[in-house]
């Protein structure tokens, strides 16, 4: 195997990081901007794929099996550079190019179906927590396929003289022009052939290497022989910046669309787990809601008896606020639960909160009943 993920993990960590935490980041959160109509009510993912787009690359230092799947040296593979396309199927491909082989060169493609095969599965189950965690490692892998210098041998520049191009051009550049990496979506849409699809993303990708490349080398002769000073940095930008944006806006659309796709293949199940039992409950005990929502300061949360709770004896119960990711934030009220119409004031600031979707619970007598917040900030 190449030493490229034996054994100094500090090496692979700092090689193969994808975009870099921002760039991920980034391209996670926006898969928003092409989110299927559908599946509005996972608007909420937004922030959550965002905080959780370099899982991935964390888990390497603990996993020797994940490196791999950040890249693929798809010009190593027989027949690419003349027919610009392999054996796609994974088994197939085990058995012509040999299981070794392909760990050495990267198996960035097949974990991203992989991943898909998973995020199908928990949506079918409605494991909306798991799916949530998947859908930010699709995302992670899909961004990895955008980026051109992980889809290549020279991955580093090694081979020609241009050693770092790799950091300086995935990490440091995005690092500084983060306020530019602006970018609309487009819409999203159903993947009848998702093998060929990722294959198809990767293959167009490739032609993006040379450019790299071709820019570094301009901008360090442009920067007096610098290739770390603001000046370098500055051109390689401004000669990259139209593929680079082009690059984050299609793996933003691209990953919306695999989870659409995978949503569809799963039945297109209902609503987010929790939200969906919970729903059962409303009209039961109590009302629960909250006004102005969606809200950008301060919001009032009602709850009231219906006409149910008269025939039942509740005692003690509480109210709480919950994040996307179903963490605790706090509790507005524990003990026994006050008759009648009752209102308290949620204020985000207070708890230093990024806008999204939060909820309510109210948990008494044995029953829950749950509220959606939706933040803006």
């Amino acid at each position: 195997m190449k030493n490229k993920y034996i054994p100094a993990v500090l090496l692979c960590s700092f090689l193969f990081a994808g975009w870099g935490s921002v760039g991920h980041r980034i391209i996670n959160k926006n898969f928003i901007l092409s989110n299927n109509p559908s599946l509005n009510f996972l608007s909420f993912w937004s922030d959550s794929l965002a905080a959780h787009g370099s899982d991935a690359d964390n888990r390497k230092g603990s996993d020797p099996a994940e490196g791999p799947k950040h890249y693929i040296d798809i010009d190593s593979y027989p027949g690419f550079l003349t027919n610009h396309r392999i054996i796609q199927n994974y088994d197939s491909a085990v058995a012509a190019y040999g299981l070794a082989f392909m760990i050495d060169q990267g198996t960035l493609p097949w974990a991203t179906l992989t991943a898909m095969d998973s995020l199908t599965a928990q949506f079918r189950r409605k494991d909306w927590q798991k799916a949530m965690l998947t859908a930010s490692d699709l995302g992670h892998y899909v961004a990895d396929g955008h980026m051109p210098l992980h889809i290549c041998t020279n991955y580093n520049g090694q081979l020609t003289g241009q050693t770092g191009i790799h950091s300086r051009y995935e990490s440091n550049m995005i690092g500084k022009y983060t306020s530019e990496l602006v970018y609309t979506g487009d819409s999203s849409y159903y993947i009848d052939d998702i093998q060929g699809y990722v294959f198809g993303y990767i293959y167009s990708n490739f032609v993006y290497v040379d450019s790299v490349l071709i820019y570094d080398n301009q901008a360090k002769a442009e920067s007096g022989g610098s290739t770390s000073s603001t000046t370098y940095y500055a051109k390689l930008w401004q000669k990259t910046k139209p593929f680079t944006l082009l690059l984050f806006k299609n793996a933003s659309n691209r990953l919306a669309s695999l989870i659409y796709t995978a949503w569809v293949n799963a039945g297109r199940p209902g609503t987010v787990s929790g939200t969906d039992d919970y729903k059962k409950d409303r009209g039961g005990l109590f009302k629960l809601e909250n006004y102005p929502n969606p809200f950008s300061g301060r919001t009032t949360v009602m709850y009231q008896e219906s006409e149910s709770v008269k025939q039942e004896t509740i005692k003690t119960g509480s109210v709480k606020i919950y994040d996307s990711m179903g963490r605790e934030i706090v509790t507005v009220f524990s003990g026994e639960l006050p008759a009648g119409v009752n209102e308290f004031e949620f204020d985000p600031a207070k708890y230093a909160l990024s806008g999204g979707i939060y909820f309510c619970r109210l948990d008494a007598g044995g029953k829950s009943v749950v509220n959606k917040l939706l933040y803006i900030k």
